[in-house]
């Protein structure tokens, strides 16, 4: 029996089952994700309760929701709401990964960049990707998304099937939303190429896309220490000249110093990402970013205000606190 007669519906009607399908999904977000009653659901969409808790059922028989279960994770709440005071930050998430491998504190901050992803985003928003593993982890832990466009927020950057491309087609998948990639890489050879690249139609339909976002994601780079995928793509004579210039951290392509301050270097012209007045236009910029490596470079970001959410671990927050506090004292 086919999966359209199993449903009631007619196959010759394809449409049909587009709309169910629609309504299942709109029935699951509204359960799951903002916790409403069967009643309630019912009520708003005009169907009966028997018809929502069916719904219900066949989302999980058909794979639509995942439920997993796993022991509770201590998020530190008072830790992150010190942090959030002390940055003026909107939220802040410090996941406790103590002990934890790279790759595990990757997926843990990727699984709560999920969260807060499917927790803030609307249909009305148009959503920023930025580049990085833990930005890849992120796109790996969601499982459904608003109706919203994505947009990609700089060049190509990383291996392939983790590189910006990838994330923003993944990411669209889940939310049903145009994708606006950038096919492009992060960093060209010379600001006459950038400029050339920027004057094409390919390339400038995505970068005038820019203004609508709303809700922007991004990794944070280290410079010193290094740990930045943007540092991997300079030469070395690229990064002598960062870090000769005071570069400390990188966010969306943006170099700046340890106190937040932007730094133009030769290297400036030659990124095609989002510019840093555009993204301090951004209403919601949730950085995920952990590992003591990047603990100065995070300070750079939230000291320059160029991110009002932060995802991170406990000890990257104990470290930023204390960083707060030495700085105010000096």
């Amino acid at each position: 029996m086919s999966d359209e007669s199993q449903l009631g519906l007619d196959a010759e009607h394809p449409g049909d089952l587009h709309q169910h399908d629609d309504l299942l999904i709109e029935v699951a977000r509204r359960y799951h994700f903002q916790e409403q009653s069967k009643i309630d659901i019912a009520r708003d969409l005009g169907i009966s309760r028997f018809k929502t808790a069916r719904l219900l059922t066949e989302a999980r028989d058909r794979g639509a929701v995942r439920i997993t279960l796993h022991r509770p994770r201590e998020r530190w709440t008072g830790l992150a709401m010190r942090l959030k005071q002390a940055y003026g930050l909107q939220h802040v998430v410090a996941v406790n990964m103590h002990g934890a491998s790279m790759k595990q504190l990757r997926a843990g901050l990727g699984r709560e960049g999920a969260l807060l992803l499917q927790q803030y985003l609307t249909n009305e928003d148009v959503l920023g990707v930025g580049w990085g593993r833990t930005v890849k982890a992120i796109a790996d832990q969601v499982s459904t998304l608003p109706k919203c466009n994505v947009v990609q927020l700089g060049g190509i950057a990383g291996d392939p099937g983790e590189n910006s491309i990838e994330l923003v087609r993944i990411l669209s998948s889940h939310s049903g939303g145009r994708a606006f990639p950038l096919y492009a890489p992060l960093v060209v050879p010379n600001e006459d190429t950038a400029k050339s690249l920027k004057g094409s139609p390919e390339i400038s339909s995505t970068l005038d896309r820019f203004r609508d976002v709303s809700v922007a994601v991004v990794a944070v780079g280290s410079w010193e220490p290094p740990n930045s995928q943007l540092r991997m793509f300079c030469t070395r004579d690229d990064r002598a000249a960062m870090t000769a210039a005071g570069v400390k951290a990188e966010i969306c392509g943006v170099l700046l110093d340890e106190d937040g301050n932007e730094v133009e270097t030769p290297l400036s012209p030659r990124i095609l990402a989002m510019t840093s007045s555009q993204l301090r236009r951004v209403p919601t910029v949730i950085a995920v970013a952990g590992h003591t490596s990047k603990t100065e470079a995070i300070h750079a970001v939230l000291r320059g205000g160029f991110a009002n959410m932060l995802v991170t671990d406990t000890q990257v927050a104990r470290e930023l606190l204390a960083m707060h506090e030495r700085t105010a004292t000096e």
